[in-house]
């Protein structure tokens, strides 16, 4: 019996070896696998990129990989930009001790990896990435990076960063996702300044399945600074636009190829140069986009705005893509609302709302061309707009003031502002006395009702063709 237990022991012993010496080794094949799968799903949707290193060295009980590719700019935007050279310098431990923790499912390898990005508008840092894979298939991914700063160029803004935290937590087949971030504080400068200021950002998103998702942004308060290139003093003027209290949620469904997104905006106080608003609202939706006609439409426009097409036909080619792709958001009764929009002025509440739909009838599809007026035969709008009189006068002012600081004008700035104000309130009276706006005490008010190519502005009606 002391013989037979003997054996067994040994047995065991010697098989418990085996795993713990070929285990490894068998890991590092798997994480080799797994490594270059992630890449090439990765690098899929860049078909232009030169990859300009790739190498895996697998050993027994630790691994290293470096990887480096680099991306062209997009040919479609107008501005000159560098290429974007992405590095992933990873070590990956496969180890027994890694296996032989308290967690179930237990962590069967853990990455270590270094990642620098160059190219962007804002200069990074280095992104340290620790990432578990466990043993149902699901994963972990941390990102801690302390305080610091990298330095602006005339190239690149720079970046004065508190503490980051970051998790990404990956469901056994990665079809759901969390997704969570958090920075104390964050400055984007220039060679002469900051350009703008956050401090407290929480995100977090989450995707069950890979048809839907949603995410959510808090951040404390965001300044935008006047001019980039003004030089920040303790008697400098306040910042152009300051939020409190911003917070914004988007999210998305797919079903049977028609997209569904919503996205809501607030802020808990809204502060310009010049005025001061309290809780600021807007809500943004679009329903039943065809999902494959949206991004052929993305397609075309990156191609519009290219140095690929000649000036001369680019309305050519837009309206070829308009009567490509217009009938499939016919078909689809694509719809986009604009709502609540809420804002809490000094003199009073601004509200409006805005519902546009498609709406095609039994015939439409033969009675329509290339056109753009047979397209808005299709449209249908509703839309309300209130607000105090004195906010529209200011809005109107604003919108006025490059057009005016380009006349023959006085020079100074109360004259401009003076002249501004007077042409708001002379469109406005105008408005008002044709009927196109509606006065009420201090408040003003207009509706837009579009259907049938006619269109209805507070109750006057002009036919669109």
């Amino acid at each position: 019996m002391r013989r037979f237990l003997g054996g067994t022991v040994l047995t065991v012993a010697i098989l418990l070896g085996l795993v713990l010496a070929v285990g490894p080794l068998a890991l590092g094949y798997l994480a080799k696998v797994g490594y270059e799968d992630l890449l090439a799903d990765l690098m899929k949707d860049l078909p232009d990129r030169e990859i300009l290193e790739n190498s895996f060295h697998r050993g027994w009980f630790d691994s290293s990989a470096a990887f480096e590719v680099l991306i062209p700019p997009d040919s479609a935007s107008q501005a000159p930009l560098r290429p974007t050279r992405i590095r992933l310098d990873s070590r990956i431990e496969q180890g027994p001790w890694t296996w032989l923790t308290t967690r179930l499912p237990p962590v069967l390898g853990r990455v270590h990896t270094r990642i620098e990005v160059q190219g962007f508008p804002v200069a990074l840092p280095v992104l340290p990435v620790s990432i578990d894979l466990y043993a149902d298939g699901s994963g972990r991914m941390q990102l801690r990076v302390p305080p610091g700063e990298t330095l602006a160029t005339s190239q690149v803004m720079g970046l004065r960063y508190g503490s980051l935290d970051g998790e990404l937590l990956v469901a056994p087949g990665q079809e759901a996702i969390e997704f969570r971030l958090m920075l104390s504080e964050g400055v984007l400068t220039t060679p002469t300044g900051p350009l703008v200021r956050l401090s407290d950002l929480r995100f977090k998103a989450d995707r069950p399945d890979a048809a839907s998702g949603t995410g959510r942004l808090q951040v404390a308060s965001v300044e935008l600074e006047g001019a980039a290139g003004a030089v920040v003093s303790a008697t400098s003027a306040p910042p152009a636009l300051r939020l409190e209290g911003l917070s914004a949620t988007l999210s998305h469904a797919l079903r049977e190829g028609l997209l569904d997104l919503r996205l809501g905006l607030a802020a808990q106080q809204l502060a310009t140069a010049s005025m001061t608003y309290g809780r600021s609202e807007l809500g943004l939706s679009a329903e039943r986009l065809d999902a494959e006609a949206l991004a052929d439409l993305g397609k075309g426009i990156r191609l519009l705005a290219s140095d690929q097409v000649g000036q001369e036909m680019r309305g050519l080619i837009a309206g070829g893509l308009i009567a490509r792709l217009a009938p499939r958001f016919v078909a689809s009764g694509t719809r986009i609302g604009v709502e609540p929009i809420r804002i809490e002025t000094p003199d009073g509440l601004a509200l409006g709302r805005l519902d546009l739909r498609l709406d095609p009838g039994n015939d439409s599809q033969s009675r329509l061309t290339s056109g753009v007026v047979d397209w808005l035969v299709l449209l249908r709008a509703d839309g309300d707009l209130e607000l105090p009189e004195a906010v529209a006068l200011d809005w109107i002012a604003r919108v006025l003031g490059p057009d005016i600081e380009d006349r023959a004008l006085p020079t100074s700035e109360p004259s401009a502002e003076k002249a501004g104000r007077q042409e708001a309130e002379t469109l406005l009276e105008g408005w008002i006395r044709e009927g196109w706006v509606t006065r009420r005490d201090t408040r003003i008010s207009s509706a837009l009702r579009l259907g049938d190519g006619l269109l209805t502005v507070n109750g006057k009606t002009v036919p669109l063709r």
